[in-house]
């Protein structure tokens, strides 16, 4: 499937969703003031309202479609859903309130979520924002990030939708199949010829030392400044819940917290210190963490952080995407995995 299945028209997205979103809520809906937002690699992000047909206020929704020639492609639409879905009403982790959702591509071209659309803006630690918001409200915003992490990995997802995606997990895999599922997404098979040596000697280790999860919990896999909403120093909405799996809970904290997140600030995700940051998860989650294992995912979230960077080019080279932005991934390969070398050898 090429981009060019999608039809992004508001005339077309009009006809072909009316219906499916009036069943979805029971009433009739007309639909419009679509706005697509240019932000992001991944899903397509288009603002529109529903309203009712018999009157009344609109409801203002975002739609997210899974562009078969984003950074993250194939995807599916479920998972985000469901994870969303069992996290509805959880005061300490606000998400976008969700309505419906499909994977049967004949229906607009590709994979779709509608959810509210939720007030803020997303900072970001490289833009200078934590300056410009002053302590007061990166402080509470840092106890906002530390206790939606703590919270998300406190609910028994096994009570809820996704125990049906994801059924019974062991906690002696989860570590190895996040590595073999990066490996792959980077396009290389076992026999691995066309892996860079160091991605090959990083998916070897990765394998040989993959902890035993001390439980396993919701992983979000993309928890960081950057994809949450805020509003005076309060997170709004955690969002880009793509990657969502069940994993060990250290492999959240130890991507959240990885030094490129930082804008250089020392901090984790340029907002609370690193002392504070895992402190204050220990005590909100009644666990704590293992030093050796946080080293251990941070060394797979850079290697996961290569994959991306390798697949988004040969993606590109291929034809397969177009965005200009992967094409200058490919610049930072060589610098991600020099870090994940020196990772390897702090790990060792």
């Amino acid at each position: 499937m090429t981009e060019a299945c999608i039809d992004l028209s508001a005339d077309h997205l009009g006809r072909r969703l009316s219906p499916f979103l009036s069943a979805a809520l029971k009433r009739p809906l007309h639909l419009g003031g679509w706005r697509r937002f240019p932000a992001g690699f991944s899903w397509i992000t288009i603002g529109f309202q529903a309203t009712p047909a018999e009157g009344g206020d609109p409801l203002e929704l975002i739609l997210r479609i899974g562009d078969p020639r984003g950074l993250l492609a194939p995807y599916r639409a479920e998972p985000e859903y469901r994870a969303m879905e069992a996290l509805q009403g959880q005061a300490a982790l606000p998400v976008p309130r969700v309505f419906a959702f499909s994977d049967d591509d004949s229906l607009i071209g590709a994979p779709f979520l509608v959810s509210g659309r939720v007030a803020g803006d997303t900072p970001m630690p490289w833009k200078g924002d934590a300056e410009a918001r002053g302590e007061a409200q990166n402080a509470s915003l840092g106890r906002d990030f530390v206790d939606g992490l703590a919270a998300l990995h406190a609910v028994d997802w096994t009570q809820t939708g996704l125990h049906r995606l994801w059924g019974d997990v062991d906690r002696a895999t989860v570590a190895r199949t996040q590595t073999d599922f990066w490996w792959h997404h980077a396009g290389f098979g076992e026999d691995a010829a066309k892996a860079p040596p160091q991605m090959h000697h990083a998916m070897r280790w990765l394998r040989r030392h993959a902890p035993e999860a001390p439980r396993v919990t919701i992983g979000h896999g993309d928890y960081r400044v950057g994809n949450f909403l805020q509003q005076d120093g309060r997170i709004t909405a955690v969002l880009d819940w793509e990657l969502v799996h069940p994993g060990d809970p250290h492999e959240d904290l130890a991507w959240a917290s990885l030094r490129v997140f930082a804008g250089g600030s020392g901090r984790v995700g340029g907002i609370i210190d690193r002392d504070a940051f895992f402190g204050r998860y220990a005590q909100q989650a009644g666990f704590t963490p293992d030093a050796r294992v946080l080293r251990y995912y941070e060394v797979l979230g850079l290697f996961k952080s290569a994959s991306m960077l390798l697949s988004a080019s040969q993606r590109v080279e291929s034809g397969r995407g177009r965005d200009v932005r992967m094409a200058s991934m490919g610049f930072q390969v060589a610098s991600t995995l020099l870090e994940l070398n020196r990772l390897m050898t702090e790990a060792a």
